[in-house]
């Protein structure tokens, strides 16, 4: 793609990026990429605060969501894993035949086996394709076994499986499907959006995903799994978690931040782990009913959906430009969605690299320009016997910033940084 600008110099509005940044590369210093974040913004603080005060920012965000997936029911959480576990807990309840086996991904965050444990059940992987992050198709070769209660497809970074044959294989065998759609919430399969497959969907929100507000969320296709807020508990707004993610995720301030949290880790006995879910999802006991999200966080994350599409579309350009550039580049590849993924979110752009130093050299060389890239899931080891793709990605895998402060002088430092230090590598 060719830039374009104006006669007297500056860039083209087409090239802004939301901070106001051009593609010149002067006044480049004291600016960071944050790994992921999707923009928000003073107004949409503004409107989370009276829609706080109305009390009916949660109702309006439930019926947003449930009308988007076709779900019978849903109910909102303040993690991702309290709302997963509390789906899974649900299941199981009414689950005549008492099965206990989850099916979950090798692959995959820490959250999931943690809420299965949660629910009182037991985590079983699978392995993952490492060309496309799809479940491996060997899986659906065999039954299940007969104490499987449910299947969790995982759209790790928006990825899809073939969503199609998993449906089909769980009615087969008469077990649940539950879609985790953390990255992909606003994607589709075949012209069907994802969440629309299973029996239930969850929702994360925490930040770094398409609607970072904090918590989780369970949405419903099944009328006899039903999930609702109403008899729970509603958390305290997390107005100081969602305020500074508003004011430090623009390069600059991130800058900043990461400066400081630098010097801060640094000090003995630092654990912090910031997060805008409004309650730590660590160390917590998972004993229902949980609460429920804030109006506050409600009525911040309509407006966000509202806009999905719009930031859908600025990561895209991105990740577009960064496979254009990095095509022919030696030792890294890029993952292939399955056929018939449309609208993927590109939260993040994962690369494969195939020797896990060169990887760290990448990564540094990014983080030296002041780039924020990231690895995946690398604890603990994978058993390559046992997951050969799911330890691949492991071993391989790194990403890249994807989202709207991301501008054209940015993307073309982070092309030139890899290129260089491959560049050196094949020296």
């Amino acid at each position: 793609m060719t830039n374009q600008s104006t006669s007297a110099g500056r860039s083209s509005p087409s090239e802004r990026s939301p901070d106001g940044a051009g593609t010149s590369d002067r006044g480049r210093r004291f600016r960071r990429l944050a790994p992921a974040i999707t923009p928000v913004g003073a107004a949409d603080i503004a409107a989370g605060l009276t829609g706080q005060r109305r009390g009916t920012g949660r109702e309006e965000f439930l019926g947003d969501v449930t009308a988007f997936l076709d779900a019978a029911s849903a109910g909102t959480y303040t993690s991702f894993r309290r709302a997963l576990c509390a789906c899974l807990s649900e299941l199981s309840a009414v689950d005549d035949a008492d099965r206990n086996d989850v099916l979950i991904p090798a692959f995959c965050s820490a959250d999931f086996p943690e809420a299965v444990d949660g629910a009182g059940l037991n985590a079983v992987r699978y392995d993952v394709d490492a060309e496309s992050l799809a479940l491996d198709a060997a899986l659906l070769a065999e039954p299940p076994d007969g104490d499987t209660l449910a299947l969790v497809a995982v759209n790790v970074l928006g990825y899809s499986s073939e969503m199609e044959r998993l449906e089909a294989y769980c009615e087969t065998h008469g077990i649940y499907l539950i879609e985790a759609l953390g990255y992909a919430v606003g994607s589709a399969y075949r012209g069907s959006r994802l969440g629309t497959f299973g029996d239930c969907s969850v929702l994360n929100f925490q930040q770094g995903k398409p609607i970072p507000v904090g918590g989780g969320m369970v949405a419903s296709r099944d009328e006899e799994v039903a999930f609702t807020d109403d008899g729970r508990e509603s958390v305290a707004p997390n107005v100081t978690a969602l305020s500074g993610y508003a004011a430090l995720g623009r390069p600059r301030p991130y800058y900043l931040y990461s400066r400081l949290k630098t010097l801060r880790d640094r000090l003995p006995g630092s654990t912090t782990r910031h997060s805008t879910h409004p309650e730590s999802k660590f160390d917590v006991p998972y004993a229902p009913p949980f609460a429920t999200m804030s109006d506050f966080q409600g009525a911040i994350a309509s407006r966000i959906f509202d806009r999905i599409e719009r930031d859908r579309r600025r990561r895209e350009r991105t990740a577009n430009e960064y496979a254009t550039g990095l095509a022919d580049c030696p030792h890294v590849s890029q993952l292939r969605p399955v056929d018939g993924l449309t609208d993927h979110q590109h939260v993040r752009y994962p690369l494969m690299v195939d020797d896990p130093d060169l990887r760290d050299r990448i990564a540094t060389a990014l983080s030296s320009a002041g780039v924020e890239s990231s690895v995946l899931y690398d604890w603990p080891p994978i058993d390559a016997d046992r997951f050969p793709g799911a330890a691949r990605l492991q071993r391989e895998i790194l990403t890249l910033p994807t989202h709207p402060y991301v501008d054209a002088a940015d993307r073309r430092q982070i092309l030139r940084a890899i290129r260089t230090v491959v560049g050196d590598t094949e020296e």
